[in-house]
């Protein structure tokens, strides 16, 4: 494995670990402990031990400097001893599903600096002829898999907002309150956050395709901007997106499942290779 593929390789594994984190945006009976503390040790170590990334940021100047800010921000609200959103407890993790925008307000933008970086190593790569096919189509399964469940916990919350915004309407008949109107900001962040995705998607093929087109038909739906389909009604309009989405998130997991673990394990016999050649290196 050649060093521009090595650095691909961290910088995709730190992208699955920030990811991994829209886990929490997910209402579950229980949450795995060690792996929450496996993804709390992995958001943290990569800006604090001298790794790619951090050899990146570094060499970033202003822009380095406000990505490292992100993460530490992101780790001390979301993972942080002091953290509200996510706490070990003796029953368990306890997540507060009331903050899940302070969790995409830290992970997706953070995914997306990353995904920019690997991105420009990749081309950069190309330019000089450097093979990193393999690292490229983790990448490409990565990203996939990254919009899917992005899209798959935004569009979740935004349908329970939405219904929320309604029964808050119903019960003022009609009228307009400070309780609908804070449930709608949360609908307009929702909705923003869902087109920061969707801005920043290099995918092309119809299948990703065809999931966009219904997600945001269902945002215009929900904004007055599109017409229900004839004869449909709000509810058959939720539940045919999200089956939309958790299609694709079904075939976007196992196509990633299918590479990423064997670029790790590439990464892994590298290192391993490097060390014991340099312990068999004669001393000067």
């Amino acid at each position: 494995m050649n060093q521009a593929s090595q650095v691909l390789t961290t910088l995709i594994h730190y992208n699955v670990a920030v990811r991994d984190t829209l886990e929490y945006c997910l209402v579950k009976e229980k949450y795995d402990e060690n792996l929450f503390k496996e993804k709390k040790r992995s958001v943290l170590v990569e800006v604090n031990e001298h790794t790619p990334l951090k050899d990146i940021i570094d060499h970033s100047g202003e822009n380095g400097e406000k990505l490292e800010k992100a993460i530490r921000d992101f780790y001390d609200e979301v993972y942080g001893d002091e953290s509200t959103i996510l706490k070990l407890a003796d029953d368990g993790l306890r997540v507060d599903h009331n903050q899940h925008l302070a969790i995409y307000r830290h992970v997706l933008p953070i995914h997306e600096n990353v995904t920019s970086m690997i991105r420009g190593i990749i081309n950069d790569a190309h330019a000089k002829n450097i093979d990193v096919a393999e690292a490229e189509k983790v990448q490409a399964a990565n990203d996939r898999m990254f919009r899917a469940v992005a899209y798959m916990t935004l569009v979740s919350d935004l349908n329970k907002l939405f219904n929320e915004y309604n029964q808050a309407r119903n019960d003022a008949k009609g009228e307009e309150t400070p309780a609908s109107k804070f449930i709608g900001n949360d609908i307009g962040t929702v909705i923003q956050n869902i087109n920061f995705v969707r801005s920043n998607a290099r995918e092309t093929d119809s299948v990703y395709k065809n999931m966009e087109d219904k997600i945001n038909g269902l945002m215009e739906n929900m904004t007055g901007r599109r017409d229900l389909p004839v004869g449909k009604k709000f509810p058959d309009v939720m539940r045919e997106t999200a089956e939309t989405i958790n299609l694709y998130v079904r075939d976007a997991e196992a196509a990633f499942r299918a590479c990423y673990p064997q670029l790790i394990q590439a990464l892994l016999d590298q290192v391993k290779a490097d060390r014991e050649a340099k312990q068999d290196k004669p001393a000067a």
